[in-house]
């Protein structure tokens, strides 16, 4: 059924993971030295500076999104949720090496921040795995109620 507490994790991880688009990773104030970096060039780090997280970021987002209309298919179901999973493995992995990469190619003297997109990816994952123990346990219950007809 659609109205399962798996459906809820999956569409929240799928809103975490679009939302990196709306909340940047980094901030940098306006006239700092390091809006010379390419990345921090509009004053925001964000996915659409990098084509691997805007690709990871995509994706999971995706695969959640299409997780969740086969709930009739729960093996499968569960499979597609840690693929979004593994994606968002790999997006944080990114991410982070992303994040010192920026802090270290930044000049003396710069004040980068940290924003509020940085949990996003975190969250996701979390999500994800929730979604994942979800399904597993709806299955086994089916299962074990297939078993005592």
């Amino acid at each position: 059924m659609i109205q399962r507490i798996q459906t809820i994790f999956l569409l929240l991880a799928a809103a975490a993971l679009g939302g990196q688009f709306g909340l940047p990773y980094l901030q940098a104030p306006e006239n700092d030295p390091s809006r010379t970096l390419p990345t921090l060039s509009d004053g925001v780090f964000n996915p659409l500076d990098n084509p691997g997280l805007l690709g990871l970021s995509v994706l999971g987002a995706a695969v959640s999104l299409a997780a969740i209309f086969l709930f009739k298919n729960r093996p499968l179901q569960a499979r597609l949720a840690g693929v979004s999973a593994i994606a968002g493995v790999l997006l944080l992995a990114l991410v982070a090496f992303s994040t010192k990469s920026t802090f270290d190619q930044a000049p003396e003297g710069s004040s980068i921040q940290f924003a509020a997109g940085l949990a996003l990816p975190v969250l996701a994952l979390v999500l994800n795995w929730l979604a994942t123990r979800a399904i597993r346990k709806d299955e086994a219950l089916v299962r074990s109620m297939d078993r005592l007809r």
